[in-house]
């Protein structure tokens, strides 16, 4: 099992939201599981090569406004995953799954 400590991941705050980026080359958007719980955006990625080989990335983003777990989206394209946390003024839900689109 490799993990990749060196993966860019960043955190950007624009009008009503917090966009996080993170550089995922090598992976699919099926390897990647998103989760928001406690004022964290919780992000894994695992793949298996095919040298058998299995990659694993892992990283937590505090973020530190509350957020609407309800509008998170996430996409990913290019090796990019970019996720978009609206702002609310409402507690969020803890323990939210965000699903992943292409």
């Amino acid at each position: 099992m490799t993990h990749h400590p060196d993966h860019e991941v960043e955190l950007f705050k624009d009008e009503g939201a917090y966009e996080v980026y993170a550089d995922l080359p090598g992976y699919g958007s099926a390897d990647v599981d998103l989760r928001w719980h406690d004022g964290r955006l919780h992000v894994t990625a695992e793949h298996r090569t095919d040298e058998g080989e299995t990659r694993v990335f892992n990283r937590h983003v505090s973020v530190p406004r509350r957020v609407d777990a309800d509008a998170i989206s996430a996409t990913y394209s290019d090796d990019v995953l970019k996720v978009r946390l609206p702002v609310s003024d409402d507690d969020a839900r803890p323990g939210t799954r965000i699903e992943v689109g292409e």
